[in-house]
This record gives structure tokens, sequence and C-alpha cells, in this order.
């Protein structure tokens, strides 16, 4: 065996090259802890020590010598092998692609919106005949050339000049945004309650009177609808939508304002750190969603029901409520129906249905449905309708039907002529039934005022008997409560009365006298206790006896007998006299 050492032995023959496991196999065969020695080998034993450090500075001196022709450059990776010339970029492509942001202000819709805020041409939402909309950009309409606002006094539509009229449609939609042209015409705009209604047929569906203003040189001017809305470029439902809730909002939301700002508690200032300023910045910068739809106001005009009803009192043609075999019902506009042609009606002497022409009956006709209201129309029928007692039945054999009998009545200037029926249900309109009903509930109410009245009238009557019996009570003699011997808060009647049936009778025969209705005993009797009134009673104050000696009484009823005028009572006479 040769001995080997640390240091091979010296020679003259050149040094044989030992191939080693880098130009063999590359340097990605060998583990990544054995290319570099670090501190972990060197606390091996001390001969493993030596000999791989010979080994390892043996071979880096041989490397350079003898290239392998073979072998690749050091650090060479087997990607070239593969064909990918670029390591760098297959690591990047197996990396997730970052994830979007959205960015609500390129979606169709939202640019759309932006440009209907700007007053720019866009396509609406809404289509018709499945077809999109386009809506043209907004532009200043023709001026107002109207007589009526030339006369009047408080229009000044002729003063703008076309100018003027450019200059505010252009400081409208360039340089204010939505919210900003909200309160403009909220401020422009004065909405005061309704002075007089054009609709008199109909209720007015009008809840405001609108006064139209623009600022012109600093100035507030008043100007048409017609101007004000030609000038600045927007419709009529737009106008009265802010003019009614925008101003209305805004206060509330300055009202609301302070006592927000006051529930926030204040904390001491802080300088923030360069972190907490970056984290807040990037919570901040969120992608904002859809704005929210505002909420929708109930309008009871707009529903179809009550579109029928409004059609129905108006006496126009109305889709009604029920149906027959599952088939809306449609119902006939109110017209005039023919007149009355009765011979017995012309021999009666109480109908006067002949008297009445067309033209007459026309003009009742319009009157009632064009110029009154459905309370109105009521309150006209039962004025002309007179509801009296049945005086005959013509079905003896059974029991009538019939409550009342009923005369009708139509007005010739301002008299009140009687008419048959049909003349009456023809010239209004109208049907039977209504009639019937209008006028019962009309004499139903009257007869309930009228017990009303009665009752009322029951109530002062017994309110004066009741004034005019205190007024009898307190005329009465009485004597003070001393003489009796009784409390001091009560007061007795002289001893001219025995018993409560006489003064009771005293009581109605003055009535009488006086042609007053009397009250009832038991009310009487009452009415004198509340007063605290008395009879005296001999058998029970003997000890007021006026003819007995020595009780101190005597010389008080003296007393009070010489005020009064009269004669006091006679001592009591004894037996042996």
């Amino acid at each position: 065996m040769e001995d080997i050492g640390l240091h091979p032995k010296p020679t003259n023959d050149p040094p044989v090259h030992r191939p080693t496991v880098t130009e063999t196999f590359g340097l990605h065969h060998i583990p990544p802890d054995h290319l570099q020695v670090g501190d972990g080998s060197r606390k091996s034993d001390g001969a493993s020590k030596k000999r791989s450090h010979s080994v390892m500075t043996a071979q880096t001196q041989m490397i350079p010598q003898f290239p392998s022709p073979n072998a690749g450059p050091l650090g060479a990776d087997t990607s070239a092998k593969n064909g990918n010339t670029h390591p760098d970029r297959a690591g990047a492509d197996s990396k997730k692609p970052k994830a979007k942001h959205a960015d609500p202000s390129k979606w169709k819709q939202n640019k759309q919106k932006q440009l209907r805020m700007e007053g720019k041409a866009y396509a609406s939402k809404r289509k018709k005949d499945g077809e999109l909309v386009t809506k043209q950009p907004r532009a200043v309409g023709p001026r107002c050339t109207s007589n009526a606002c030339k006369k009047a006094s408080n229009r000044l539509c002729n003063e703008i000049n076309e100018e003027a009229r450019k200059r505010v449609f252009e400081e409208f939609w360039q340089h204010m945004n939505w919210t900003q042209r909200k309160q403009y015409v909220a401020r422009q705009v004065d909405c005061d309650p309704v002075e007089r209604s054009r609709a008199a047929g109909s209720q007015s569906r009008r809840s405001v009177s609108l006064r139209y203003h623009l600022m012109v040189d600093g100035k507030r001017k008043q100007v048409c609808k017609n101007m004000f809305l030609t000038t600045l470029g927007i419709g009529e439902w737009s106008v009265l939508n802010w003019a009614q809730k925008g101003g209305a909002k805004n206060n509330e939301s300055n009202e609301n304002k302070p006592e927000k700002r006051q529930a926030v508690p204040q904390c001491p200032r802080q300088i923030p750190s360069s972190s907490t300023v970056s984290n807040t910045v990037e919570g901040t910068q969120e992608p904002e969603g859809p704005p929210r739809k505002k909420s929708r106001v109930a309008r009871p005009l707009t529903w179809k029901q009550n579109r029928q009803k409004q059609l129905r009192m108006e006496g126009k043609s109305y889709i009604s409520k029920r149906k027959k075999d599952g088939i809306t019902i449609t119902k006939a506009q109110r017209a005039i129906g023919p007149r009355c042609t009765s011979s017995a009606c012309r021999r009666a002497s109480n109908r006067f249905c002949a008297d009445f022409s067309e033209e007459m009956r026309n003009e009742l006709f319009t009157s009632f449905w064009q110029r009154m209201n459905w309370p109105q129309r009521k309150i006209y029928v039962a004025e002309l309708v007179d509801c009296d007692p049945v005086e005959r039945t013509r079905a003896p054999w059974t029991q009538s039907r019939r409550s009342v009998s009923m005369r009708y009545h139509l007005l010739a200037g301002s008299d009140r002529r009687q008419v048959c029926k049909k003349m009456f249900l023809s010239t209004l309109g109208i049907g039977e039934w209504s009639v019937l009903n209008w006028a019962q509930n009309s004499s139903k109410q009257d007869d309930s005022e009228e017990n009303g009245k009665r009752q009322t009238q029951r109530k002062s009557r017994k309110a004066s008997e009741h004034i005019f019996l205190k007024e009898f009570l307190e005329s009465l003699p009485k004597v003070p409560s001393y003489c009796c011997g009784t409390t001091i808060s009560k007061l007795y009647l002289e001893p001219v009365f025995s018993n409560m049936s006489e003064v009771y009778r005293h009581y109605y025969n003055h009535c009488l006298e006086k042609m007053t209705a009397p009250l009832s005993r038991q009310v009487f009797c009452a009415v004198f206790k509340k007063m605290d009134l008395g009879l005296w009673d001999p058998k029970k104050d003997q000890g007021c006896s006026f003819g007995a000696t020595g009780n101190l009484f005597n010389e008080l009823w003296e007393e009070y007998c010489l005020e009064r005028g009269a004669a006091g009572p006679q001592p009591e006479k004894t037996g042996n006299q």
C-alpha cells in the first residue's frame, strides 16, 4: 500500500489530473452546504478537517489549469439544456396576475350619467319600441313673447336680453354641479299657497303657486314660467320637484349639522407618524360603489284606481272596479237623456215638465257636472227632492217597501218647479239609486240636527227653571239658626209652613202665576236641601218655644219679629186659665 500523506511526494513528473465531481456532473449535483466551508464543518475532527481542506485546495488549483472541454462554466444552470436562456422570465411567468380594481368612472352607465349632469347628449336608460333613446344636449330655448307679460307690472321678461340669458345658461351648466343647480333653482323659485283655483268643476291638483326669478347682474327679476324654463334649459317637473323638496332638505341638513358636531368628543391633537398616515391614506382610497337610489314619494293622484275615481266624479268615461264574467266594465260618459213626453204630466196641474226647454236642460246639466264637486252635487239633489211620508200604498195585499214618497223639482232661474222622476233623472244624468240615497241621508241628518236643537233647548229651559226655583226659595222669609239652637250655617223658614207639601204647593201656584213650568217635587226637595234650608218643628225644639218662661232665645226672637215688622207668637196658655 502506498502511503498517502497530506502532501504528495516530490517527483519530477507532472502532476496527474484527477477529474472532480463538478467537472463530471456539474455543480447542481453538489449540495449547497458543501460548496462553502462554514463554521459547522470546522467543528469536526482534526484529521478529517485537514484532509478535506487539502482536497478542496488541490481541486481549486487544478481546475483552471486543466479545463474540461465538455464541462460548462462554473455556476451554469440546467435551464440552458431545457432551452430556457432567461431564467428570470420563467420565474416571473409563474407568478399569479394581480387582482383588478373596479373603476366606476369607466362604466357605461356612469359615463352616460356624467354626460347628463354636464348637459351634453347622452343615451337614456329607457327604451322606446325596443330602441335606445338619445337625449339632445341642453340648449337655450326661445324667449317669452307673451302679451300678458308685456302688460304685467311684476313680470320683467322684456328687460332680459339674449346675451344675459346666455350668460345665465352657461353659468348654470358649466360652473355648477348637480347639487348646486338644485339649490339655485330652489332659491329662485318661491312656493306660496294657492290663492285662486281655476278648476271649478273638479278639485284642483295644485298644492302651491310658484313664482319664478332669474339672477341678472346681481338682481333677482321675476319672469314667467316659460322664460325661466327656456333660459335654464330644464324641464317643468325638475323645477317643481327641486323647489318643493330641495329647500326643505337643505334646511333640515343645516339644522342637524351643529348637533352632530357637538356630539363628537374633542381629543388632544397629536402628530401622526408616517406609518399611520400611510395606513390611513390606503384605507380611504377604496373604490366607490354605485350611488344609492332615492326613495320614491307616494303620489295618490297618479294611481290607476284614483284616476278612474276622478274621471267618475267628473262625469267622464271610466273603468269600473266591478267585473262581469271576468271582463272589466267601461262606464259611458254622463249625458243628458230624453225629455218627458208623458200625457199625464201635461194634464197634471202640479207638474211643469213642459216648461223646461232643451237649452234650460243643457244649462242645468253643464252646471251640475262642470261647476260642482261631488259633495255639492249631493247637497243640490237633496235640496230639490222632498221626502214625505207615504200617503197611499198601491200594493194592499203585501207589505210595501216604500218608506217615503219623493217629489222632484228643477230650478227655472230662481223658481223651484216640480217635475216627474224621469224628467229629473234624465236632465241631471244620474241614477235612481243615487237620488234616493242622497235624499234620505240628508233628511236623516236634518232630523238629527233637529233632535240636537231640541235637546239644547230643553237643557236651556231646565236651567232657567232651576234659576227660577232658587230665586223663589231665596225670597221666602227665614229664621236665624240661633232661634232653634242648631248649626249656624243652616237657615229655617218662618213657622208659616208646617210641612214640605205646603211649601211645594206655594211654589206650584207661584209658577202658574208667572207662566213658568214648575219642576217636580223630587227636584224641588233636592234643591231645598242643597241650599241648606229647613222647617222649624215645635215638637222637636221645645226648648225654643216662644211661650216658655226663662228661655234665653225668647228675647232674641222678639227682637227679630220687631225687625221684620210682624207680631211674635203668643205665649202658650195653661190649663188652669
